[in-house]
């Protein structure tokens, strides 16, 4: 496994996109697609409020580390080749060689692969480049067209937690998926 002081995030790619480390400066390109409220129907947030909320909130992110020092933080801003940005992958690292996976496609690249491509990229640089052996995700039970993408790219499901979380008015359960990664 990588020591965590040591690591720095690599800009990524693969045959369509190029994923950049996450900084302040892709607050003004994110926000506009991020402020699609449509993207929030499983989540539990909202669209961020301005572009300075989440300029603060990307700054934070910069860090690349949690506090305490325990887990990186890999955040990459996904884009089409010398085109526009089509969503986020974010990767929580943990000192036992596990991640944790999220991913935002705009909806505008939705079910076109960019998501699947990026995800692959990521879990192959944790991998090799860091030696994170096991992937984790969990996504809402009625999020159809994340579960499937998992399970397109080999996670297993291994549990329903019902009533993980309570947002807008209605109580969600998760799936939880997980991927070995060796």
């Amino acid at each position: 496994m990588t020591d965590f002081e040591r690591y720095r995030q690599p800009p990524l790619s693969s045959a369509r996109l190029s994923l950049e480390p996450l900084t302040t400066a892709h607050a003004e390109l994110l926000h506009a697609p991020l402020c699609d409220s449509a993207l929030y129907e499983y989540l539990p947030g909202e669209p961020p409020a301005s572009v300075e909320a989440l300029r603060q909130r990307y700054q934070r992110l910069e860090a690349r580390r949690s506090p305490d020092g325990s887990q990186l933080w890999l955040n990459w801003a996904t884009r089409i080749r010398d085109g526009g940005y089509v969503g986020l992958v974010e990767a929580t690292v943990h000192d036992d060689a596990t991640t944790q996976i999220a991913y935002f496609v705009f909806r505008a690249f939705q079910r076109q692969g960019f998501a699947r491509e990026a995800i692959e990229s990521v879990l192959s640089h944790l991998q090799s480049d860091i030696g994170v052996r096991e992937a984790r995700a969990l996504v809402d039970t009625r999020n159809a067209a994340s579960w499937r993408l998992l399970e397109r790219l080999s996670f297993w499901r291994t549990r329903t937690i019902k009533d993980a979380d309570h947002f807008k008015g209605a109580p969600s359960d998760e799936f939880e998926y997980v991927r070995a990664l060796t």
